[in-house]
């Protein structure tokens, strides 16, 4: 039964770790330039508070580094219950996945390349 708890655990965390990846690479494409009568800004105020102090990318980067150091200590842990876990990994999914479907619905409407090119 233990085995099946962490493989979940686990497997909640990859698609956390892939989210995020998505949400990053999407908020860049959306951020890195202005887009010709559009006015495109970071919903989020704490990663808007990131990149007006750190810049766009250094604040991706330090983003990235806390959410892949919360993802390590919570699957390291034995002092936060599994379920708790399981309901943040939950709500992180959530959360990101709306993210990336708002950013998905942005770089359309802008007329980007989801690959990055002009």
């Amino acid at each position: 039964m233990r085995t099946n708890a962490v493989t979940r655990m686990h497997a909640l965390a990859a698609l956390t770790i892939l989210l995020s990846a998505a949400d990053h690479w999407t908020t860049y494409l959306c951020l890195r330039a202005p887009v010709v009568g559009w006015q495109v800004a970071e919903a989020n105020p704490l990663a808007q508070w990131l990149f007006d102090s750190f810049g766009l990318i250094p604040g991706l980067l330090i983003d990235s580094g806390v959410t892949l150091g919360a993802i390590a200590f919570l699957l390291s842990t034995h002092q936060i219950p599994k379920l708790t876990k399981g309901l943040f990994f939950g709500l992180v999914i959530v959360g990101t996945s709306v993210a990336v479907y708002n950013n998905w619905i942005a770089i359309r409407a802008l007329g980007l390349s989801p690959l990055g090119s002009a």
